[in-house]
């Protein structure tokens, strides 16, 4: 959201005295212009519930997230955790604090974040090359993943097209389950952090043969 939208979200949170839950689980991971400062940081009334996990910048299997909580909730917060759940891993916790505290963390998200960054530009120019114009590409500037409109597919084919695609040895998803009120048009999320860059370009190559494109995807229209 922009400048003003969280503001405005975080005046209406303090006028109806609730909370606002930010769940900023890859904010490590922005590939272009500056970094959008969290809600949290804008907060100045204590109506911010931040969280975020260690599972997508170190791995997966961590499973070890963390609360950054108003001081009002603080106490709250730590009962109803010792009461749900009193078998947090103690070891892996003392090993990811002193992974932070010798710096390795900022290194490996450097490091991390050049490797992601190469995929993702990987994915964006075989999206170009093979499909062009056939696709709308969105929210390309952070995280793992993209979307994508597709021109020439309606909702009620884009099952046909995933299942043409399968056959083919790619697996791709449709955005419908994300939405409360689905679209009438056919778009899918892409993922790029788990395929190296070769896999990438193999898998939208065939994506586009399924969609049966020229090579810049250009022939094709809606």
């Amino acid at each position: 959201m922009p400048l003003a939208r969280r503001l405005e979200l975080l005046a209406w949170a303090e006028r109806e005295n609730v909370y606002v839950i930010e769940d900023d689980y890859d904010s490590e991971y922005r590939y272009g212009g500056r970094p959008i400062e969290a809600i949290q940081g804008l907060d100045r009334s204590d109506r911010v519930i931040y969280m975020g996990t260690f599972s997508k910048t170190v791995f997966s299997a961590l499973r070890v997230g963390y609360l950054v909580l108003p001081p009002p909730l603080v106490e709250p917060f730590r009962r109803a955790k010792w009461l749900a759940d009193r078998h947090t891993p103690i070891l892996e916790q003392e090993a990811l604090a002193k992974f932070i505290a010798g710096g390795h963390y900022d290194r490996h998200l450097r490091r991390t974040r050049q490797r992601i960054a190469a995929r993702r530009a990987a994915l964006l120019e075989a999206l170009e090359e093979s499909l062009g114009v056939r696709v709308v590409i969105l929210g390309e500037n952070a995280g793992f993943h993209l979307m994508v409109w597709l021109k020439g597919v309606g909702d009620k084919g884009l099952g046909r097209l995933i299942g043409r695609a399968a056959g083919a040895g790619v697996g791709i998803y449709s955005i419908l389950p994300y939405y409360l009120n689905p679209p009438r048009r056919a778009g899918l999320l892409l993922g790029f952090a788990s395929l190296d860059e070769e896999e990438i370009r193999e898998g939208i190559a065939r994506l586009a043969r399924v969609m049966g494109c020229s090579t810049r995807g250009s022939s094709a229209n809606g």
